[in-house]
């Protein structure tokens, strides 16, 4: 993420310092167009860099089916303990 966000704002501001003494307008213009299309390519290339990690979701299934058994046996632990009797305290500003 922050290697698209760098590429954006130094291809926008290399841009707009190019363009500059030819035009401002123009180099208002272009800069974020051109930081735009830069961070598109960054996040395009990241995608394709990254291609082959994100298609191995076996281990993401494994470790969802983890938390979800940890948090149905969270879930019976808490149902337990609703069937057991309240212990009451008192508040230290209503004990007298």
């Amino acid at each position: 993420m922050f290697l698209i966000m760098f590429a954006a704002v130094i291809a926008s501001l290399l841009t707009m310092s190019v363009t500059a003494p030819t035009s401002l307008l123009l180099a208002l213009m272009a800069g974020p167009i051109a930081g735009s299309a830069t961070g598109l390519c960054a996040a395009l290339f990241l995608a394709w860099y990254r291609g082959s990690e994100w298609k191995s979701d076996d281990d993401l299934d494994q470790q969802t089916d983890a938390m979800v058994s940890a948090l149905r046996s969270l879930t019976e632990q808490g149902r337990a303990v609703d069937g057991a009797p309240a212990i009451r305290t008192v508040k230290p500003s209503q004990a007298a």
